[in-house]
């Protein structure tokens, strides 16, 4: 029986201790979730795919050429979105994988996938739109 009590007691002691981090108001914090855009800004997704034939000369130099590509292009999205919807723009999150396929007898591919996010602010007569 008093083995019981010391556990119980144990065992509401250590709630007790935790009760101050359970009380916080997480949603408040700052870093709530790192990929959710601030307030009064959207989160645009862009998923980018570019295949390029190779050679036989050196590899390293032609996956490093088609990751400046997927680089650029990545860039040119917000680009594209500050022309047209958004008065400001920045990436907030970005992937990327490189693969040689054979999937044919045309020779092998260098295929790059990727996605690309940024957090947005819309135009006001884009924002008023919505």
């Amino acid at each position: 029986m008093t083995r019981f009590l010391i556990l119980a007691a144990l065992g509401a002691a250590f709630a007790a201790a935790a009760l101050p981090a359970l009380a916080q108001n997480f949603p408040n914090l700052p870093l709530r979730n790192p990929r959710q855009p601030s307030e009064g800004y959207i989160s645009v997704q862009s998923g980018i795919s570019l295949s390029f034939p190779v050679t036989d000369s050196d590899s390293e130099a032609q996956q490093e050429k088609a990751l400046k590509s997927f680089y650029k292009i990545a860039v040119s999205g917000c680009a594209t979105l500050l022309d047209t919807i958004a008065d400001t723009c920045e990436i907030s999150a970005m992937s990327s994988n490189t693969a040689v396929n054979n999937f044919d007898s045309r020779g092998s591919r260098l295929s790059v996938n990727g996605q690309v996010t940024m957090s947005v602010k819309l135009k006001p007569s884009t924002a008023a739109a919505k």
